[in-house]
C-alpha cells in the first residue's frame, strides 16, 4: 500500500532532518555491511530497532532552538515580542546512526569468534565514517544550512542481538518561521 506523501508544517527541522535521512540513506548504499533494508526518519528520543538484521538506518530529530551565529551549536532562549532578536537563527540537533546484527552464541553455544566480533566493530566504523563524510561534506550545501556542527559519536547495544551507532549533528539554518510584513 502506497503511503500518502507527508506535508509537514514545521519548515526548520523536518526539511533538514528528511535531506540528512537522503544524504544518510547514499552514503550506505555501498557500505561494507550492505546497504541497510530500512532509512528513515524516526520519532522519538530512542529509537526502535526492529529491523538490525537486514540493516537499519535513521535520523532523529533530537531538538530545535533559536541560536545566534556566534554562539552556535550553544542554545538559548529568545524573547518572542518586539524587541526580539532579529539575528536569531533556529539550530536543529540530530541523530544519525545504523543498527546492524549483533555477533552471537550459536547454536552450539559457541560464542562469537574474534574474526566475527572485528568484523561487526569494521561494519559499524564504516558506517559511522560514512555518516560523518556525509554530514562534514555534503550537508553544508544544503540550501537553508548556514553551519554544521558534529559532535560525538556514540554505541548503541549490544541488546536484543543488535549492536550500532550514532553521530549527534546540530545544523544552524537560515529559515524564517513568521514571515516577514
Amino acid at each position: 500500500m502506497t503511503q500518502p506523501e507527508l506535508t509537514v508544517a514545521d519548515e526548520v527541522a523536518w526539511p533538514v532532518a528528511v535531506r540528512l535521512r537522503e544524504l544518510v540513506d547514499e552514503a550506505l548504499a555501498d557500505a561494507l555491511g550492505g546497504a541497510p533494508a530500512v532509512c528513515a526518519v524516526v520519532p522519538g528520543r530512542d529509537v526502535a530497532i526492529d529491523s538490525c538484521c537486514d540493516g537499519q538506518a535513521w535520523v532523529r530529530i533530537v531538538r530545535t532552538y533559536p541560536v545566534l551565529p556566534g554562539e552556535f551549536p550553544g542554545g538559548r532562549g529568545t524573547p518572542l515580542d518586539d524587541g526580539a532578536d532579529p539575528g536569531a537563527f533556529w539550530a536543529v540537533e540530530l541523530g544519525a546512526g545504523t543498527a546492524r546484527c549483533a555477533p552471537t552464541i550459536d547454536d552450539t553455544g559457541n560464542p562469537p569468534t574474534g574474526v566475527e566480533l572485528e568484523r561487526s566493530a569494521g561494519e559499524l566504523a564504516d558506517d559511522a565514517g560514512r555518516i560523518r563524510r556525509a554530514v562534514l561534506c555534503e550537508l553544508p550545501n544544503v540550501e537553508q544550512v548556514e553551519s554544521v556542527w558534529i559532535g560525538e559519536q556514540s554505541s548503541v547495544g549490544p541488546s536484543g542481538g543488535c549492536v550500532g551507532q550514532e553521530v549527534l549533528v546540530a545544523v544552524m539554518t537560515n529559515i524564517c518561521v513568521c514571515e516577514e510584513a
